[in-house]
């Protein structure tokens, strides 16, 4: 199997737009569009159908989207441990979703490159069920999620827990003034989703919704709002005075899991690494004072 033909599959997959995955590819729109017809060609099938001029994957592209994934993943993975160097010989693939990036796994990888003076790390940014997917299809070795998933060939564990604190950039504000001021959004999973959606009285729209807690401490910094963010994320601003406590808003507690196919039980490489990021204790900052 020719890769290009699965990377530009992907790629149309992903913009739904055929002149997008050229641009994206560096590719004419007629190559783009010739590698899609052989793919096709191959396959027996039609991947794509035109809905009102939208690009829209057909049944059989819908089933061939998730081994396209694991194929080229598989492939970019061989390349890399083939031409690994003999020093570095331990390799792991970690992926979070984005907020965890922003609070946690970014800071991590030094920890681990200094812990793991061999280790060779690739990483994954992505929505929880595409991570579990790749989990699943091997592409991962950890993942770090806020949400515990309930399937029978991935074991998880409690890491720790976030605190979450709303604030805003006014002083003296109550739960009861979000409205006017936004609220933003930020997608902790579904327990603290669900927690966010009580917090008014009647719905209230987000000003903004958004996975990454950078973008909304930006969002209030520069322009107004109120979010829950990790009290890690926030403490040096509130204590500088550029943001405030909302002052009848509760504090959310965040599990964090560490999760795992059970494929790699007994593989003692990752047992040492999972060892070691539980011994960093994903916790809360001390109390703001």
């Amino acid at each position: 199997m020719n890769t290009d033909l699965i990377r530009t599959f992907l790629e149309v997959a992903k913009t739904r737009h055929f002149g997008h995955a050229a641009d994206n590819l560096f590719l004419t729109q007629s190559a783009v569009s010739f590698r899609v017809k052989q793919l096709e060609d191959v396959l027996g099938v039609s991947l794509f159908t035109r809905q009102r001029n939208n690009i829209l994957l057909t049944s059989a592209g819908e089933r061939l989207l998730p081994h396209a994934e694991n194929l080229l993943a598989n492939w970019q993975l061989a390349i890399q441990e083939v031409g690994l160097p003999k020093a570095q010989n331990l390799q792991l693939a970690l992926g979070g979703t984005s907020n965890l990036w922003d609070v946690f796994l970014q800071s991590l990888l030094p920890k681990l490159a200094e812990k793991f003076p061999h280790i060779s790390i690739r990483t994954e940014m992505n929505q929880s069920q595409h991570l579990i997917r790749s989990l699943l299809g091997g592409r991962l070795d950890i993942a770090v999620l806020l949400d515990a998933p309930s399937n029978m060939d991935i074991d998880s564990h409690l890491a720790g827990h976030l605190e979450l604190i709303m604030v805003c950039n006014e002083p003296d504000k109550l739960l009861a003034d979000i409205p006017s001021i936004g609220h933003v959004f930020v997608d902790w999973g579904t327990s603290v989703n669900l927690q966010q959606a009580r917090l008014f009285e009647y719905p209230v729209a987000p000003v903004l919704h958004t996975g990454q807690s950078h973008i909304a401490l930006e969002f209030i910094l520069t322009h107004k709002g109120a979010a829950h963010l990790p009290v890690a994320l926030v403490d040096s601003y509130v204590k500088e005075g550029y943001l405030y406590q909302v002052k009848d808003a509760m504090t959310i507690k965040q599990d964090v899991y560490l999760v795992y196919s059970r494929d790699y039980s007994g593989n003692e490489d990752l047992e040492s690494i999972v060892g070691f990021i539980d011994s960093l204790a994903i916790k809360p900052d001390d109390p703001l004072r």
